[in-house]
């Protein structure tokens, strides 16, 4: 999916998740430029992520290393520079229920 942008992407206004080992483990976080009245789907998403991961540590783990694994064994055609890893969430809520 390609998706084409009026203007280029704000990289200083976007949310960070943050994750660095610690001595029991992981700890993680979000480095948002935005105040609580300000806040997106990007925001939203990025708490969502924190919330999941440090609940579900296991799983969050098991699914980083098979999507490694995916990565590792497809095939290296994709240009680079795309955005392939954009997605469109109207798209995405059509398809799927996220509640």
């Amino acid at each position: 999916m390609s998706i084409e942008f009026d203007k280029p992407i704000d990289l200083f206004q976007s949310v960070s998740v943050v994750i660095t080992p610690h001595e029991k483990g992981f700890t993680c976080g979000i480095i948002d430029p935005k105040g609580p009245h300000d806040r997106d789907v990007c925001s939203y998403i990025a708490k969502g992520l924190v919330k999941y991961a440090t609940e579900n540590p296991d799983i969050v783990y098991a699914e980083g290393m098979q999507a490694y694994y995916d990565d590792d064994t497809q095939s290296r055609d994709k240009e680079n520079g795309s955005d392939d890893n954009v997605i469109d969430i109207l798209d995405f809520k059509n398809k799927k229920d996220l509640h």
